[in-house]
């Protein structure tokens, strides 16, 4: 049996991705980096009217471009169990009858639940990243996005209980204040993703309804709800993914991003704090197994170091329901 570092490794990063909106949406730019921190370069311009003066008078000064250089420490995720060699001994295979099951096969079977944690974890990441604030399980802020940029977060109002509301011109607004947030940035488009009440009331709201009537798109409203609606050049998506029964996008909430905007999302790995690992370019996981001095079992180590940043939090707008 090997359970090298390099084996277990690169097991765990062949294991099948559980399914996470974010993570499979591909917004996120990812990269492993060889630090354990990451360095974002600011750098913006302020636009002000220039004075008038006299001929041959001095005027304003033409103004210099700000840079700031903000660091983000990556946070560092482990996790840790062991295998004990009676927790075999005498077990059957699981889908056998007389199968003995092996010590690896149990070790496997750790190592998939500790993956499916991680990914999980790293998608409540992407969506504190999204919202504009990375928590932590116990509720802690690792990092607040529009206090390390100096920025305020842009809010709109959908008004969706009122049945004259145009949800068409609403969605013409929030992409004007992305437009104007973003300058000379262009975008292809826009993705908003959505709590389960914000949903139902935008894809049942009088002007959406009235919008598909005489579409191809309409069969879909008279189904079951979609969940995914294409509206005033916003694709609205239905976000399920929730911690302990609690959404991770408020229910009466949605986040709607600018699409084609590089490095807008970015994702980082640090390398693992391993002999073997350091400077090297970080990957996703990283798993270890260490036997035991008396050799009854062995302890396991399972590990993510990743770092999700918006570089640009104004750009995303906060939606809410009334």
């Amino acid at each position: 049996m090997d359970f090298s570092l390099e084996t277990l490794t690169a097991a765990i990063n062949e294991m099948p991705h559980q399914p996470t909106q974010l993570g499979d949406s591909g917004l996120f730019e990812y990269a492993g980096v060889s630090t354990l921190d990451v360095k974002i370069e600011k750098k913006g311009y302020e636009l002000s009217i220039v004075n008038t003066a006299a001929r041959g008078a001095s005027g304003d000064l033409m103004g210099r471009s700000r840079r700031d250089l903000l660091p983000f420490l990556i946070p560092h995720i482990p996790l840790f169990d062991q295998v004990m060699a009676d927790e075999v001994q005498g077990v059957r295979q699981f889908g056998t009858t007389d199968q003995p099951e092996p010590l690896e096969a149990k070790i496997n079977e750790v190592m998939a639940l500790g993956k499916f944690r991680l990914d999980y974890t790293l998608e409540y990441h992407r969506v504190g990243a999204l919202k504009g604030i990375v928590y932590d399980k116990d509720g802690t802020v690792i990092y607040n996005l529009f206090n390390e940029f100096g920025v305020a977060q842009q809010t709109h109002d959908f008004n969706l209980d009122n049945g004259d509301t145009d949800v068409r011109k609403e969605c013409s607004i929030v992409l004007e204040k992305i437009s104007d947030h973003l300058g000379g940035v262009t975008m292809t488009g826009a993705v908003s993703w959505c709590g389960k009440d914000k949903f139902r009331a935008l894809v049942t709201h009088p002007s959406v309804v009235k919008t598909y009537l005489n579409q191809a798109q309409a069969a879909e409203l008279r189904g079951a709800l979609p969940d995914t609606v294409d509206i005033g050049g916003i694709l609205f998506r239905l976000y399920r993914g929730n911690v302990g029964g609690v959404s991770m996008i408020g229910d009466d909430e949605s986040y709607t991003v600018p699409t084609g905007v590089s490095q807008l999302l970015i994702g980082r790995f640090a390398p693992a704090p391993y002999n073997e690992t350091v400077n090297t370019p970080g990957l996703p996981f990283y798993a270890k197994a260490i036997e035991k001095r008396n050799g009854t079992g062995w302890d396991l180590e399972m590990q993510t170091n990743p770092l999700h940043v918006c570089t640009r939090p104004r750009a995303i707008i906060k939606g809410t329901r009334t």
